[in-house]
């Protein structure tokens, strides 16, 4: 379990060194509401897992993280929570991507890697739909902020075994994945019906972080935060 003092100081760190910079992070459980400003900012996509469109989302099941700067929205990123008990995330993913992406064929995920460890269940957080306004890309230290902001906002909120998430090849090839903290990561995990979904291919990576991993993490940065 995660230190709560560890996560106070992570979090304050990152939401300082933000403000440093100008930048104001809002917290927003209403999902409607968040994909109205990420469409304000450019994004023309949302994916099923994410959208209030096919989940009934509550603040106990998942909210946004926005930065502002200068008053206007610039970058966005989502989360949601999931107690996936004993299954396997193969069966788990096969399932609910076959609700989320309805193919005509009645297949849409035709496989997931059973390769991921053996604990990788339970209590669930799956981070996505991370979007910067293309005007302001560029900075991979104010998106390290973010991201180890959001892994303390989950830890607060919710006891969690996993955080995880699915990454395009070249974003974990440019060396993303790491910053943002993830410390298992996973090549071509799934295997798409095709026509495959809007933003999905073969060549996607699960890229996650184990609670024990967390902890860890967390307590090495909470005594170091220079190194964050």
């Amino acid at each position: 379990m995660v230190r709560s003092l560890d996560l106070i100081k992570v979090g304050g760190e990152c939401l300082g060194a933000l403000a440093e910079g100008g930048i104001e992070v809002d917290m927003i459980s209403d999902f409607n509401e968040a994909e109205r400003i990420v469409t304000s900012m450019g994004k023309n996509e949302m994916t099923a897992k994410l959208s209030g469109r096919y989940n009934d989302f509550t603040e106990e099941s998942g909210f946004w993280l926005f930065m502002r700067e200068h008053g206007e929205y610039v970058t966005g990123i989502a989360t949601r929570y999931d107690v996936v008990g004993q299954e396997s995330m193969a069966d788990y993913m096969i399932r609910t991507m076959r609700r989320h992406y309805p193919n005509p064929s009645g297949e849409t995920l035709l496989d997931f890697t059973t390769a991921l460890p053996p604990s990788f269940h339970g209590r669930m957080a799956y981070i996505g739909e991370l979007f910067v306004r293309p005007d302001r890309r560029g900075s991979r230290q104010k998106l390290r902020y973010l991201m180890f902001l959001l892994h303390s906002c989950i830890a607060t909120k919710w006891q969690v075994d996993w955080i995880y998430a699915m990454m395009r090849d070249r974003d974990v090839k440019a060396g993303f994945a790491t910053n943002y903290g993830f410390t298992t990561q996973l090549p071509g995990v799934a295997r798409w019906a095709k026509p495959a979904p809007p933003g999905r291919d073969d060549s996607e990576w699960l890229v996650a972080i184990s609670a024990s991993h967390l902890s860890h993490m967390m307590a090495h940065y909470a005594r170091s935060l220079e190194r964050l």
